[in-house]
This record gives structure tokens, C-alpha cells and sequence, in this order.
């Protein structure tokens, strides 16, 4: 089951298309509703929940950690998408606590200006960057690897910003302790996102930058998507 909390998002990525995410929504769930619909999913027998978001989930504060605490408690798989920058201690606790499973963070280059200015907000690389590592540390106290819960996983989309940078989003999801990194291609329909859209020479590249960065993942042992970008034709 797939649920969104929100559409509303604090950040302001160039290539977002969600064109309504800033400011407050109306029509959302409330918490009661959503604590309704948990309950019903477990008698159905829902294994696994997804929180996604047009927007961020995490902006919803009144629902998604406790939601996300009674997934665990239900004994029912849990994944979340997230921009990463609105964790704080005590969400970190639960999810080593809970054994929440799989965290998917959304960034898109190992440097900070790059990343920033894509994610369209200053800060954002660092913010992440240390939610990671804080997760990783205190999984590592527990003695548990990256493939124990919760596993972390890096979202990237691919412009002509970054596209240079994929062996070394690779280097940087080793470093924090991610155990994959899915490397998608950015959708284009508006002006500015063609504008971040890799140009005949940029898409001739990809296919050995593609092979360093899965060179990279061999030898971290990190997984990737990568294999789907070593043909250029197939690059929009």
C-alpha cells in the first residue's frame, strides 16, 4: 500500500512536478483517518507500506512518525521517501528501535553546491549527509551493516549538473553506509527542466561514465541502476 501524507514540501527542487507543493493543503487526511486506514490494511493483509509524497512526508508531523510507528507495530514492512532534511533525534531513535526497514533518501550529487542547487535550497547536502551518518553510526553501535534495518538508499536524478558524479555518488553511499543508489534520468516538461536535460554530447558520455560508476559499486558493494544507462539511445 502506498500512502501520502502530503503534497506540501519545504524544499524547492528545480525539477519538482509538483507544482502545488508549497504552502499548506487542503483536503489531507487527518491522523484519525490514516490510524483507520492502517487498521484495515493489517485485516486485509497489506505486507508492505510505502509513505511517498508529492511533497515531503515528514512535513506532516502529526501523522507520519506515529504512522510510521504503527506500521512496525503492526509487524508490516515499512519504506519512506524523503528529502532527508526533517529528522531530528528522537525520529532516528525509533527507526533503530522500531527496525523500520528501508529509508529512501532523494539526493543528487555527492557536492554540496551542485546538490543545493538542484534540491533548490542551501544546506540540504549537509543536513542529509549527517541524518545518514548519524543513522549509520548508531547502526554500527548495534552491530548492524547496511543491509540490516533500516537500510538506507539513495535517489539520484541524473542532469547535465551531476552527470559527471556517478562514480562518485557511489563512493559517497559507501561512505554513509546506503546499500544502493537508483539513478533515474530527469523527466522534462517544463522550460527549466529542459534545461537541466543532457545534450547530445552529454548523453554520448554516459555510457562509460556509467561503467566507472558501476566499477566503483563492485568494489564497495553497493547496488545500483546503473546498468540501465549503458546504452545512450536510451537517454530522453
Amino acid at each position: 500500500m502506498e500512502l501520502y501524507p502530503t503534497m506540501t514540501c519545504n524544499i524547492d527542487c528545480v525539477f519538482c512536478d509538483t507544482t502545488y507543493r508549497k504552502g499548506k493543503q487542503t483536503g489531507e487526511l487527518t491522523a484519525e483517518q490514516y490510524w483507520r486506514i492502517l487498521d484495515e490494511a493489517e485485516e486485509l493483509g497489506v505486507r508492505r507500506v510505502f509513505i511517498l509524497g508529492g511533497g515531503e512526508p515528514l512535513v506532516r508531523k502529526d501523522v507520519t512518525p506515529e504512522l510510521m510507528r504503527r506500521i512496525k507495530a503492526a509487524g508490516i514492512e515499512g519504506h519512506i521517501a524523503t528529502n532527508g532534511t526533517l529528522f531530528d533525534e528522537p525520529l532516528i531513535q525509533q527507526l533503530l528501535d522500531t527496525e523500520w526497514d528501508e529509508i529512501h533518501f532523494s539526493l543528487d550529487a555527492p557536492d554540496p553546491a551542485v546538490n543545493d542547487y538542484l534540491r533548490g535550497r542551501a544546506g540540504v547536502f549537509d543536513t542529509v549527509a549527517k541524518v545518514m551518518c548519524r543513522i549509520n553510526g548508531l547502526k554500527a553501535k548495534r552491530g548492524r551493516g547496511p543491509l540490516d534495518a533500516p537500510r538506507m538508499l539513495i535517489h539520484a536524478v541524473v542532469t547535465n549538473k551531476n552527470h559527471r558524479m556517478l562514480a562518485a555518488m557511489v563512493r559517497f553511499a559507501a561512505a554513509v553506509g546506503a546499500y544502493r543508489v537508483n539513478f533515474d534520468y530527469i523527466i522534462a516538461y517544463r522550460p527549466e527542466q529542459h534545461a537541466l536535460k543532457l545534450d547530445e554530447d552529454e548523453r554520448a558520455e554516459i555510457p562509460t561514465l556509467a561503467r566507472e560508476g558501476m566499477a566503483e559499486a563492485e568494489r564497495l558493494g553497493i547496488q545500483t541502476t546503473l546498468g540501465h544507462f549503458l546504452d545512450a539511445a536510451h537517454a530522453p
